[in-house]
């Protein structure tokens, strides 16, 4: 029994890290850079001018087959969960992708070590509801029976017509769309709460700091 379970977390272990690497040569294949696994061939700057409706997110441009792509961190983003469940759902089913990108969030909420803030929250559901557009695509392209290289090359262009042009892609979690998106249980990620420990933590160094600063105030007041 030891065994088997041995194997199986090794092979979940390398297929998780084959999807990481495939997804991160997917964005510089459309994007000219990856910003998955930060490796310094696969770096663009974003530096161009701010995506329009989202102040401050500075947007690269790229040419992919001939079609100018213009993106900003929240799309890339919303890239990699789309195309990475997309591939997950094609290999393995829509079944297992939707619980291994529910895992994903799950380690996600867990390790946000700042605390989960509003904007966490509706980046969650803007990733759950891209990667339910993701598993969407991936079975459409099992109908098509592609296999190995030919089979990525068509879901890339797949995703990347998906996230120029159809209204179920979501490129920033203030997108007005999501505010009709389903719950994150419909999502596929029931019984994730809304806080961490951090936030726990953070609240009661908060509540020391504000205790310390009164107490500093009255002496203050005392002394005079």
């Amino acid at each position: 029994m030891c065994l088997c379970f041995l194997s199986s977390f090794v092979f979940l272990s390398v297929y998780v890290l084959s999807v990481l690497w495939r997804v991160s040569l997917a964005e510089e294949a459309v994007f000219g850079c990856s910003k998955l696994i930060r490796i310094a061939t696969f770096q663009k700057p974003l530096d161009g001018p701010c995506a329009p409706g989202y102040p401050g997110h500075h947007t690269l441009t790229n040419d992919f087959q001939g079609r100018s792509i213009v993106a900003f961190n929240q799309k890339i983003n919303g890239f990699q969960h789309l195309y990475g469940s997309a591939l997950v759902a094609f290999e393995l089913g829509d079944a297992f992708a939707s619980l291994l990108f529910a895992a994903n969030e799950f380690a996600e909420f867990s390790f946000d070590f700042d605390g989960v803030r509003a904007e966490d929250l509706l980046d969650r559901r803007k990733d759950l509801v891209n990667n339910r557009t993701g598993r969407k695509l991936g079975r459409q392209l099992a109908a098509l029976h592609l296999r190995g290289g030919r089979a990525e090359r068509a879901l890339i262009a797949m995703c990347v017509t998906c996230m120029e042009e159809a209204p179920e892609f979501l490129p920033h979690f203030m997108d007005q769309r999501l505010l009709r998106a389903p719950d994150e249980a419909s999502l596929g990620c029931p019984f994730l709460p809304k806080r961490n420990l951090f936030n726990w933590l953070l609240a009661g160094e908060r509540a020391k700091l504000c205790r310390l600063r009164l107490k500093q105030a009255t002496r203050a007041v005392h002394h005079r």
